[in-house]
């Protein structure tokens, strides 16, 4: 991220009935948030930071053939947007995408239909597998992928450069997030963890904590981008239950155990 800017609140500050949801935000932002965090803590000692992210929004460059392009996102957008970031000419599934984000199936569906269907746009920033006429036409392996051709148009011109905001006609949900939904996606997200390390392990048989993260990476990330936290609370399990140990001389190399 090059810049953000965060407002704090006092709790009374917030509109009634403002739920907040679950989201897997983009690396780049996950990592930001414990510097924030310990920052706050320093500052307010006793006071504990509750995140909004569906109160937040950004500003993505989005970079083709056509041009160079800045486009005003919510977080939500961002994060399904995200998805494609290290792999810019893949279709991804509906499925995967929840997977991906952790954001819950109605969520979803109104934050993909924004970036399928925003009013007004000429060139969508991304594409569908068929002519949806609402959300509710998603299924589990409905497939999107991202628009190459996507540009901004004025008076018939395309331009090389401009802005994009997708935030105005998005509307929030009011509607409470079903706890077991996103409970299932973090449960299976985490089978994904283990089982990719496992593999890993059973492959390499000793391998260092970095290369490892690497190729964790490296096969999740057509599913999902794991956290760092949650690649750590994996090692620890798998580490807990005998799958695999730490070097006795060196802690920051691992050892499989068949």
């Amino acid at each position: 991220a090059d810049s953000i800017n965060i407002k704090i609140l006092n709790a009374g500050a917030w509109a009634r009935g403002s739920e907040r949801v679950q989201v897997s935000l983009p690396l780049e932002l996950e990592d930001f948030i414990p510097e924030v965090e310990e920052f706050y803590r320093r500052k307010h000692s006793g006071r504990k930071l509750q995140w909004y992210h569906h109160m937040s929004n950004g500003t993505i460059t989005f970079c083709n053939q056509a041009g160079k392009f800045d486009v005003d996102v919510t977080t939500f957008q961002m994060a399904v947007l995200f998805a494609w970031n290290q792999r810019p000419q893949d279709k991804i599934s509906f499925e995967n995408l929840r997977l991906a984000t952790e954001l819950p199936d109605a969520e979803l569906r109104r934050t993909l239909w924004s970036l399928v269907a925003f009013p007004k746009l000429k060139r969508q920033v991304l594409l569908c597998g068929f002519e949806a006429r609402s959300p509710k036409d998603f299924d589990d392996n409905t497939l999107f992928w991202v628009n190459q051709e996507f540009s901004v148009i004025k008076n018939g011109k395309i331009q090389k450069r401009g802005k994009v905001n997708l935030i105005g006609r998005l509307q929030l949900s009011t509607e409470k997030s079903k706890e077991e939904d996103n409970e299932n996606i973090v449960q299976l997200r985490i089978l994904r963890t283990q089982e990719a390390i496992v593999k890993i392990m059973k492959m390499r048989k000793r391998i260092t904590n970095a290369q490892l993260q690497t190729e964790l990476v490296e096969i999740l990330k057509n599913m999902f981008l794991p956290s760092k936290k949650m690649i750590k609370e994996q090692i620890e399990w798998l580490i807990e239950h005998k799958y695999m140990r730490r070097d006795e001389d060196n802690i920051n190399e691992f050892i499989y155990m068949a």
